[in-house]
């Protein structure tokens, strides 16, 4: 996790920067391997988005989930709601 962020009433998010296949555990993830992940609330986690291209940081407004990566881009994520818990 690289970013930590709660959203509307209590669901909170959390940033994967993604895989390593190469490098020192220090380096940049693989490209487009990172996710968007949601608390599920049994312990674990549901996947919002997936692909993502190296994700630095998170910023959620509203229901949108804004994503930086690594080479500047702001990756736009709408209709981030979790259903409620034992949906």
């Amino acid at each position: 996790m690289v970013d930590v962020e709660g959203g509307r009433g209590q669901t909170l998010f959390g940033l994967a920067q993604g895989t390593h296949s190469v490098g020192d555990p220090g380096s940049p993830a693989d490209p487009n391997t990172g996710e968007l992940l949601r608390v599920d609330g049994h312990g674990g986690f549901s996947v919002v988005a997936t692909g993502l291209d190296r994700p630095t940081s998170l910023e959620i407004i509203g229901n949108t989930a804004y994503i930086v990566t690594l080479t500047g881009q702001i990756w736009e994520v709408d209709d981030i709601a979790a259903p409620p818990y034992g949906g």
